[in-house]
């Protein structure tokens, strides 16, 4: 071993060249890590992650307890593994290799793989024979999968150089146990360090006189070894040592700030009145089911119309089954869109430090929030990607993913241990999707966690399925489904017969939404209507625009400027506006129309359509339905009006009805619906088949134990495609694309600029030599973008696009 003080003498003169502190101080201590201002030495850097590691043991107490006993193991072993994976996580910067590497800038080192040096047979007693300490050490800044460190590099690395005052280091584990723990510390530890290459510890390797079992290959052996129970075990173990770990060493390093206190109830009730305020509306007090929910220490189903405060009552709840202020509240949409309207609603309630977002064009909100700062994006994103602030607000396939070994899950299992879960629209999942969050409830409920479900619209017979053999509590109001908010008129014929009645309506000042099935005939509504020279328009957010086309085909930033030119301008007084929109609408604006004009849809999706209008439910007016069912089915491909199936739209034909119905009238509309479709037999065989897929989805997870599943993008909606949550249809796969309409600007590849197409297109468009494969994106040729009407293909015959 060398010494620290005669390396430091070696090199003072890089030293005085890289450092305005006297060289004397490094001859003196261990450095973990520097920056321009300060050098952390490794002996405070330890204190300071294991000190955040006994407060959040200390402050959580429940959540520990409860992992020891559901897992039977002894709390104290547990305890023991996460001190000393802490106490040497970083004990491989005490190398020569960290201190040319990162000290004098020279040669790459592997810290993670040289601390591992010394916890390598340590003399704690396994859990299952599994050396979690290891494991998590050497996985503490990368992601532990098969091929860790395997590849030709590693083979030639030869052992580490450690510093005698390395070993006087290590040699301290009792001073810091018995602080830790105030008691003795139980065990003798001899550092006799192995005397192998870095690669052979993980590895077998052979020689005539002996085999050595590398640890990758033990735990490979495990589990090939154990049953499917104890592949489980493993995994969750693995998460929450290495998720302890990682939080540890990221408060250490000063990466985020400690959790902070939530607010109360009633600081949340003044912040809803002063909303209600700002939005034009009286405040009258909690609604009686809000009441209920906020004294609820149940899991619970909200079922409630659109626009009487779910989320609100939602809030409530999740506050008063807060465990401590380490438990996260996490909230999931169906949408990107819908993700980002909750982000800036929640923001206004809890402050912006306490609430992150996390779906896949999140970055794109945080570049507004923090003036393209990207090294502070970067770390918003990574805090929010695990779950670590107090409020996450998510798209569902990212709160799903995390227990599917993506990513950093470890440090997301830790805070999801001691969560409280939101569904909102929970009506919006396909069958497939449903089973993979039907199987992920019971998972939270063996963690002792919450959840809380919402919908206006989600049938009896499809939540019985949904939380069948899970312990709920249903929060509703009767009266509040007797409003009648809007006169329905079912016509046979389609919305282009209806051009003359959408501008009659919009000369009376009507704020009328026209809603179509597919991009193609909502630019066709569109340009009839532009046509007529009744309208405003503009290629732009301009302020006076009173015709305005949206749908899923313009890039993510165009769509986040038409959300909020919409909302801004359904806000005008005497004057009438148009949207022609795709089914996008359903689920993405918080919107108040007067009038819909609609191509027939599945009754469900109507229902959200009719949500749009009269959403205030304003007793003095009625909004206006026009449901036009005149549509044309594909016969030859087997009865398919696009995007729905055949039998979907006429099981709606036969039940939907003229009239004023209440919303409890629709809400049983729905029910009849599912209750019809569900008797087609082969409907009842595929909705069976798709839900037990998605709930079997996590079991093909458990299988790889602690391993984590790479891709090559980071993208959390291709993710969940790659890994099947969603049940979508090879038809409706997409991919991301850039139009090259934006190939002039500075940063082409920008995420929001990206537009996903369907697969099939790309690759016809790929074959043509229309795509150019950039690396770092796909741009595509032949095609017309603009603000006013989005992503065109020129000359592609049947394209059709939702």
């Amino acid at each position: 071993m060398m010494d620290l003080k005669d390396f430091v003498s070696d090199h003072r003169s890089r030293f005085k060249e890289l450092y305005d502190i006297d060289p004397s101080f490094f001859e003196e201590n261990l450095i973990a890590k520097t920056n321009d201002d300060k050098s952390f030495t490794l002996e405070d850097h330890t204190k300071g992650a294991l000190e955040s590691l006994r407060k959040f043991i200390k402050e959580n107490t429940e959540t520990f307890d409860s992992f020891a006993k559901r897992h039977k193991i002894k709390r104290q072993l547990l305890l023991d593994i996460l001190f000393f994976a802490v106490f040497f996580h970083d004990i491989g910067k005490g190398t020569l290799e960290f201190y040319n590497d990162k000290i004098l800038n020279g040669q790459k080192s592997y810290h993670p793989l040289y601390s591992i040096y010394f916890t390598y047979n340590l003399e704690i007693p396994k859990i299952d024979g599994v050396d979690y300490i290891t494991l998590s050490i050497l996985s503490h800044h990368t992601l532990l999968h098969e091929d860790i460190y395997a590849d030709e590099r590693f083979a030639g690395l030869k052992p580490p150089k450690f510093f005698k005052q390395t070993l006087e280091f290590a040699n301290k584990y009792k001073d810091y146990y018995k602080e830790f723990f105030n008691k003795p510390c139980p065990y003798e530890f001899k550092f006799n360090l192995p005397s192998g290459n870095p690669y052979n510890l993980l590895r077998e390797t052979f020689s005539w006189a002996s085999m050595e079992e590398g640890i990758i290959d033990n735990l490979n052996s495990t589990l090939n070894q154990v049953d499917h129970s104890k592949k489980k075990k493993i995994k969750e173990l693995y998460g929450f040592i290495t998720g302890n770990l990682i939080r540890a060493d990221w408060l250490s390093s000063g990466s985020y700030e400690p959790d902070g206190d939530m607010i109360s109830a009633d600081e949340l009730i003044n912040k809803i009145r002063s909303r209600a305020s700002l939005r034009g509306h009286e405040f009258h007090g909690l609604k009686r089911f809000q009441l209920v929910a906020s004294k609820s220490s149940d899991n619970i189903f909200i079922k409630i119309p659109t626009g009487e405060g779910k989320t609100e009552a939602a809030l409530l709840w999740a506050l008063n089954n807060m465990k401590n202020k380490h438990t996260k509240i996490i909230y999931t949409m169906p949408t990107q869109v819908t993700s980002n309207s909750m982000y800036k609603r929640l923001k206004d309630y809890f402050g912006k430090d306490k609430v992150g977002i996390l779906h896949g064009s999140s970055s794109i909100i945080l570049a507004e929030e923090y003036n393209d700062d990207q090294e502070r994006i970067w770390k918003e994103r990574i805090i929010s990607k695990t779950f670590s602030k107090p409020i996450t607000v998510s798209t569902l396939d990212s709160f799903l993913l995390s227990f599917f070994n993506v990513y950093k899950w470890p440090l997301s299992q830790l805070n999801i241990e001691n969560c409280i879960l939101i569904v909102d629209e929970v009506h919006s999942y396909d069958w497939q999707m449903m089973g993979a969050l039907k199987r992920i409830l019971g998972e939270l409920i063996s963690r002792g966690c919450k959840f809380a479900i919402m919908s206006a619209t989600f049938p009896e017979n499809m939540e019985d399925i949904l939380l069948e053999g899970l312990t709920y509590s249903l929060i509703t109001d009767e009266d509040l489904f007797e409003h009648r908010p809007f006169s329905m008129k079912i016509e046979d014929s389609s919305v282009l017969d209806k051009i003359d009645s959408i501008i009659s309506k919009f000369n009376d000042n009507k704020k009328v939404l026209v809603v179509l099935n597919t991009v193609d005939k909502s630019r066709e509504v569109y340009r009839a209507l532009k046509k007529s020279g009744s309208f405003r328009t503009s290629d732009s957010f301009d302020q006076d625009s009173d015709l305005i086309l949206y749908h899923s085909q313009f890039t993510k930033a165009h769509r986040k400027q038409k959300e909020s030119e919409i909302e801004l301008k359904e806000r005008w007084e005497n004057k009438g506006l148009v949207v022609v929109a795709t089914q996008v609408v359903e689920i993405s604006l918080d919107i108040d129309f007067d009038v819909l004009f609609t191509e027939i849809a599945p009754i469900d999706a109507l229902t959200q359509r009719l949500g749009r209008i009269n959403r205030s439910k304003d007793p003095d007016k009625v909004g206006e339905v026009y449901i036009e069912t005149f549509i044309e089915a594909e016969t030859e491909k087997g009865r398919w009006v696009y995007p729905y199936g055949w039998e979907l739209i006429e099981c709606s034909k036969r039940i939907i009805t003229d009239g004023e119905p209440s919303l409890g009238e629709m809400s049983k509309m729905v029910l009849n619906l599912y209750r019809s479709l569900l008797e087609i037999e082969s409907i009842n065989l595929s909705f069976d088949r798709k839900l037990k897929n998605g709930y079997n989805k996590y079991d093909e997870i458990i299988k790889r134990g602690p391993y984590t599943i790479r891709f090559k993008t980071e993208n959390i909606e291709q993710v969940s495609r790659l890994l099947s949550i969603r049940d979508i249809d090879e038809r409706f796969e997409k991919i991301d694309v850039v139009p090259a309409t934006f190939f002039d600007e500075e940063d082409p590849d920008k995420f929001e600029n990206t537009v996903g197409i369907y697969k099939w297109l790309f690759v016809k468009m790929l074959r043509e030599g229309k795509v150019d494969d950039m690396k770092t994106f796909y741009l595509i040729h032949g095609v017309n973008y603009s603000y006013e009407y989005g992503f065109e293909v020129v000359d592609v015959e049947d394209w059709n696009i939702i």
